[in-house]
């Protein structure tokens, strides 16, 4: 049912301000803490339910200094840290297997002053390698009495051609460097400083940072750069035509945000995703007659063309840096992700700026057209809630298998909205209209028909129909109006009338209009498979019986009965909206109205409240209990209609020299 322009005009102005809103409230979320907060959650939900360990990289092993490793070794060696001496043969093992790259975990910076030989013999050992990757790091300096950590990292994305590195400030950090004869001996450094988000979860790692100038490898970077030494130069920052930067050596192109970081792909939960090591176990392989009952020994060739990482994973010995996979694993396993991500050139690759605003906007405005188009509610919201399913989830398709990362929650934030807003703008506008129409409607239609009406309005144009018409008046209504006084005639009048339409949608009829004390009423317009002539004999019996209590209770105020005479009919007619123009009819139009207006008028001269036409009468069934009043030509007939006085259900007492038709009981028709 169409509203009329002006309200449409109202309506359309409420969802463009509905879409405005919304995109707006998308873009400032999109763009601000709180957007940033929710976004980052859903990226960790999505690097959750994506996770694949099998496929995590298997040149990468690690050797882990676990709890077991404490517990097995503590007698042997000591108290932590253990002398440099364990290392040096863990290196000197693992070298004869030629692995790509020995990684440390760690920065030796103290001599070993109880046996400064050790200390040679490592850098010995480290020299020969050749391959062997040491960590460092850039530590806190106090600036103006306030404690400064080294993550400042204010990332900076060089210009083309350039490393991009992460920002560490001059004068605010510095450098904790392995013993200078070790760092010497590496085959190179690597920074083992990590920049966890705001809500201090790790899902970035630069490459390089930059200090005073110079570009620094993170441990990952220059292990994998150790590793594949076919590609002698470094990681070199491009651009891309739709504004994402990334990181290209050798072949291999890894995206990074736009200061510089990888937004790194989790294979899985930590200690579950690359091959661990205990160290204990690879002790008893390079001294296996101190192990005779060992489950397991590594050979050296075991570590051939693997990238070995030691780190530790011990209570107490590492610093939690909390993963969206894991809240609590030790630094070595963002290292081994960005090492994995590194050499496989494969990482999340966020969604350009100009595509995170084209989103929210598209988002919105579907929001809008969603309401615009569907009036129905229902429809509205499948169509909704099916959109928001299907964005969804290609989100976390395109996420998992493309490793592309469009925003999740602000796009659906913002389509909500739209949705709600344009909802609200349709409930104050055309919702409006369409209440106050049903409230008129409600008037006429039996309030269980209004539904039905509302929903097929635009189809009842002049349609022919079989419905059962029923026409009732007051008798000498004339002669009250000569002898009451106005307003208490209108009162009257007003209980009357509210009385019988009670009755008539009781029995899912429907009233056309009030002429004067008149009604006419009609069923079957939107009951079909109801038998409603039968419908509209219940209304006729019991309209009678209720204006005996009518009578009864105006009795009591001093007022003066009344009479009604109903006449029925039921045969095919025009129904539907009528006349074209400024007058348009919802009304019912036909040779059996008029005829049920003469039945109407036939109970003065048979002394009858209610007369039913033969076709009403063949309707009603046999129950039906119905005395003959004959032939009679109507007014406007040529040919006699038999007419039939409604009694009820059961007997009605004959008249003298009429027909009747008579049974057993009086119950009134139900």
């Amino acid at each position: 049912m169409e509203a009329n322009p002006q309200t449409q005009r109202a309506f359309r102005q409420g969802v463009y301000l509905a879409v405005a809103l919304s995109a707006a409230l998308g873009l400032a979320l999109q763009f601000t803490w709180p957007g940033e907060w929710l976004e980052n959650g859903a990226f960790d939900r999505r690097a959750r339910w994506t996770a694949r360990p099998e496929k995590a990289d298997s040149r990468i092993v690690i050797i882990d200094i676990d709890n077991a490793s404490f517990d097995e070794l503590q007698d042997k060696l000591g108290r932590w840290p253990w002398p440099r001496q364990v290392w040096t043969e863990i290196v000197r093992y693992v070298s004869k297997g030629q692995p790509s790259a020995i990684v440390f975990d760690a920065a030796f910076t103290g001599e070993q002053k109880e046996a400064p030989a050790m200390d040679d013999d490592f850098a010995r050992v480290l020299q020969s390698s050749g391959k062997t990757v040491l960590g460092f790091s850039f530590l806190s300096a106090r600036l103006q009495g306030e404690e400064r950590t080294a993550r400042q990292d204010a990332s900076v994305f060089a210009a083309q051609g350039t490393r991009l590195g992460s920002e560490l400030e001059s004068g605010q950090s510095t450098p904790n460097l392995p013993l200078e004869k070790l760092a010497h001996a590496s085959a190179g450094l690597g920074l083992i400083n990590s920049t966890p988000d705001e809500g201090g979860l790790i899902r970035r790692e630069p490459v390089y940072f930059l200090y005073q100038g110079r570009a620094y490898p993170t441990l990952a970077a220059r292990a994998v750069e150790i590793a594949t030494p076919q590609n002698k130069e470094g990681w070199v920052a491009q651009k891309h035509w739709h504004g994402t930067p990334s990181l290209v050596r050798g072949g291999k192109s890894i995206p990074v945000d736009s200061v510089g970081r990888v937004l790194m792909f989790w294979r899985g939960k930590s200690l579950e995703t690359y091959e661990r090591i205990p160290l204990w176990k690879l002790i008893c392989s390079i001294y296996p007659g101190q192990c005779p009952n060992v489950d397991r020994r590594y050979p050296a060739e075991y570590f051939h063309g693997k990238i070995v990482l030691v780190g530790a994973s011990a209570a107490g010995s590492y610093e939690p840096r909390p993963t969206p996979l894991d809240p609590q694993p030790p630094g070595f396993i963002a290292h081994a992700t960005l090492m994995d991500n590194l050499l496989n050139g494969e990482a999340m690759r966020e969604a350009p700026v100009w595509v995170t605003c084209t989103l929210i906007v598209l988002m919105a405005a579907l929001g809008g057209i969603v309401q615009w188009k569907q009036p129905s509610f229902r429809v509205g919201a499948f169509i909704f809630s099916g959109a928001m399913v299907l964005f969804i989830t290609v989100n976390v398709g395109l996420f998992g298998m493309s490793h592309f990362v469009l925003p999740l929650i602000i796009p659906c934030i913002t389509l909500a909205a739209s949705y709600s807003g344009a909802s609200t703008a349709r409930y104050v506008t055309t919702g409006r209209e369409l209440r106050q129409t049903r409230g008129v409607l409600e008037r006429y239609v039996a309030p269980q028909l209004v539904k039905y009406v509302m929903a097929n309005i635009e189809r009842l144009n002049g349609d022919k129909r079989e419905l059962t018409i029923l026409m009732s008046d007051v008798r000498n209504f004339t002669t009250m109006t000569e002898k009451s006084e106005p307003m208490e005639l209108i009162a009257l009048l007003d209980d009357y009338l509210a009385a019988m339409t009670e009755i008539i949608f009781k029995y899912n009829g429907i009233v056309d209009k009030f002429i004067g004390d008149g009604i006419l009423a009609y069923w079957g317009a939107f009951t079909p498979d109801h038998n409603h002539a039968q419908e509209a004999s219940q209304a006729a019996l019991e309209m009678i019986e209720k204006v005996k209590e009518l009578n009864t209770h105006w009795a009591t105020q001093g007022k003066g009965p009344i009479a009604i005479g109903i006449g029925v009919n039921t045969g095919p007619v025009i129904f539907g909206n009528i006349g074209r123009g400024k007058k348009i009819e919802f009304t019912v139009i036909g040779d059996p109205v008029n005829l049920a207006a003469r039945l109407e008028s036939l109970n003065k001269e048979f002394h009858t409240s209610i007369i039913v036409s033969e076709e009403t009468r063949n309707r009603l069934g046999k129950e039906a209990q119905v005395r003959a009043l004959g032939g009679v030509k109507v007014k406007g007939k040529t040919v006699e209609t038999t007419v039939y006085e409604l009694c009820g259900w059961g007997a009605c007492p004959p008249q003298p020299g009429t027909n009747s038709e008579a049974t057993p009981s009086l119950a009134k028709l139900k």
